[in-house]
């Protein structure tokens, strides 16, 4: 599994801005890069992709898009590990909005996509 870098999450990010519209801005780099940082010490796609989740939606990076660049990020991981993003559920969405309202554990996320991520 490689590295994520500040870089590769900017670019999506930046995608994701031209595709759906919104402020790209960055608003915090020090939360972009403790993600970075913390995601890079885990190389299981499923506990990195759950803590990648967790991270974006609760520690905002970006002033819109946090939660759709999350999807992405953990999606990516999760292929790069041969497993699939379990989809558009609700579960997932109340899941995600959970994190930002924090009455959601990084536990939470880990036991979903155990339980729903395919292989690929």
């Amino acid at each position: 599994m490689h590295d994520l870098t500040v870089e590769e999450i900017l670019v999506i990010h930046a995608g994701i801005m031209a595709r759906d519209g919104g402020d790209a801005r960055v608003l915090s780099e020090g939360n972009l890069h403790q993600l970075v940082f913390q995601a890079n010490l885990v190389q299981d796609p499923l506990p990195r992709a759950a803590a990648t989740l967790y991270s974006l939606c609760a520690y905002k990076v970006f002033r819109d898009g946090n939660k759709r660049t999350a999807r992405a990020l953990a999606e990516m991981i999760l292929s790069e590990g041969g497993h699939t993003f379990p989809g558009n559920d609700s579960h997932c969405f109340a899941l995600m909005q959970g994190i930002m309202d924090f009455t959601v554990e990084i536990e939470e996320i880990e036991e979903y996509l155990l339980n729903k991520a395919g292989t690929g």
